[in-house]
């Protein structure tokens, strides 16, 4: 038996190694990301999320929690959008879409060494923020619940999804 130490995300796994064929999830994988990825998931989840925050500064109302509690006046307060889709959405749906993939792109970043860790992160933090947005419907939970921040999120966890898929593969091929 051997010991192997094998580094993943921010987290050191320590594990006794026994002769078997049956192929370990947490050995480290063939493919092994540079920094460099994983500074571009970090630089991307950022951006997404101060994005998100931008949206809400620039088209909501002051009357929103998080305003009143950071004490943040709005400066824009006064635009007037167009009512229609396109502008509706930019109003409130994008924000909640940027919001989940700042989130993915952050948990990418954490275990992008090991995605089959990492997935079960991913899954429970989608859940979470599914299950977020539904309880809006009650009446115990602040909120606005609208099915199109649903289908936001879920576009953008989706999109996510391909482009790491893709670019994974595209990445392993040069290897």
């Amino acid at each position: 038996m051997e010991k192997h130490t094998a580094f993943y995300g921010v987290w050191s796994v320590s594990k006794v190694m026994h002769n078997s064929t049956k192929p370990d999830k947490y050995q480290k994988p063939v493919f092994y990301m540079s920094n460099k990825h994983r500074l571009i998931y970090l630089m991307t989840s950022a951006a997404a999320l101060f994005a998100g925050i931008f949206c809400y500064y620039i088209f909501r109302d002051s009357n929103m929690i998080f305003f009143q509690i950071f004490k943040i006046k709005i400066a824009f307060a006064n635009i007037r959008l167009p009512d229609n889709f396109f502008c509706s959405f930019l109003k409130y749906n994008l924000c909640d879409g940027l919001w989940m993939l700042s989130g993915i792109l952050f948990l990418r970043f954490l275990w992008l060494n090991n995605p089959v860790i990492g997935s079960y992160y991913i899954k429970f933090f989608i859940g979470l923020a599914l299950l977020l947005e539904l309880l809006q419907l009650t009446k115990y939970f602040p909120g606005t619940f609208d099915i199109f921040d649903l289908f936001t999120m879920a576009s953008f966890a989706l999109l996510e999804h391909f482009i790491n898929y893709f670019y994974y593969f595209k990445e392993k091929k040069n290897v």
